[in-house]
């Protein structure tokens, strides 16, 4: 670690992923000016910083990461389960958890189910057969398309430009996490790294909305150093994490939220025709008080 470890460094900078939560709505000012202001520390802490996106690299993510990952799942997980002793998968496969989460939902899964469980298991066994789940891409496919991700984007980068390392915003503004509808996650940066199996070091950038912001530092193989110094570097600078020390917040932050008050309407604003229609039969095998989420 070295408090130093920015001045006379070289970074390239992204914002891929920053030009807006959802293809229709823009990104909020309060994140855009936390990441710019992350990013200008860097040049504050003596760093040079060179725009990657204006030199048309792609930083994307690995287009194969997803299958890699399931195909790999299914194979480890069954050779974990082999190691454990003395409970209901003890020696079986991803099928048996499977199984197993089916026999006991009621348990497992009330509030969710396991779509991605069954994704894995539905892949075909061997490395070169056509998954059509991916769109027909084999696994080894997958793999050489994560490392023409890599070799063309995160290696040239860093190769061409001369630099010490990449920096993104790491993923959105901290968000709750609820049983009903999981993580509200709507981008991230690790794809830089996670396509070529490479290193990434992620610190405290700024608080947006009231809630932390972070940014990481990617480099290729090995180089685990060089982040180590360049990111120690920064959070030396900027102090941010001493600044914003991690709480259990007892809520989300309610702050910059603005809205309409609603208020049931009256029997009488209630169009006629709806107020005389017969309501859905109620699914017999659902209580009426039950309530289903409405991604499910």
């Amino acid at each position: 670690m070295n408090p130093n470890g920015l001045q006379g460094a070289v970074v390239g900078i992204t914002r891929q992923g920053l030009n807006g939560f959802d293809p229709d709505v823009p990104t909020p000012a309060a994140v855009t000016d936390a990441v710019e202001a992350a990013f200008k520390a860097l040049t504050d802490a003596g760093a040079t910083v060179i725009d990657l996106d204006a030199l048309g690299y792609d930083f994307s993510g690995g287009p194969g990461e997803f299958e890699v990952l399931c195909f790999e799942f299914r194979h480890d997980l069954k050779k974990y389960f082999a190691t454990r002793v003395g409970v209901p998968v003890a020696g079986g496969t991803l099928q048996t958890a499977i199984d197993f989460n089916n026999a006991h939902a009621d348990v497992e899964m009330p509030f969710f189910n396991q779509d991605i469980f069954d994704l894995c298991e539905s892949l075909a066994p061997g490395p070169d057969d056509p998954q059509p789940a991916f769109g027909g891409m084999t696994y080894n496919q997958a793999l050489e398309a994560d490392r023409q991700f890599t070799v063309n984007n995160v290696d040239a980068a860093l190769s061409a430009q001369h630099l010490d390392a990449i920096v993104s915003a790491t993923d959105n503004p901290a968000w709750a996490t609820d049983l009903l509808y999981g993580d509200h996650f709507i981008f991230g940066t690790s794809s830089i790294a996670a396509a070529g199996g490479y290193p990434i070091v992620q610190v405290p950038a700024g608080m947006s909305f009231g809630v932390p912001l972070g940014i990481s530092f990617f480099g290729t193989a090995f180089s685990e150093p060089t982040l180590i110094k360049l990111a120690s570097g920064y959070e030396a600078v900027t102090q941010v994490r001493a600044q914003n020390l991690p709480t259990f917040a007892p809520t989300v932050p309610f702050d910059h939220i603005h809205g309409t008050t609603l208020t049931r309407p009256r029997q009488s604003a209630i169009p006629a025709a709806k107020a005389n229609s017969k309501k859905a039969p109620q699914n017999a095998t659902t209580p009426a008080n039950k309530k289903t989420p409405h991604n499910i």
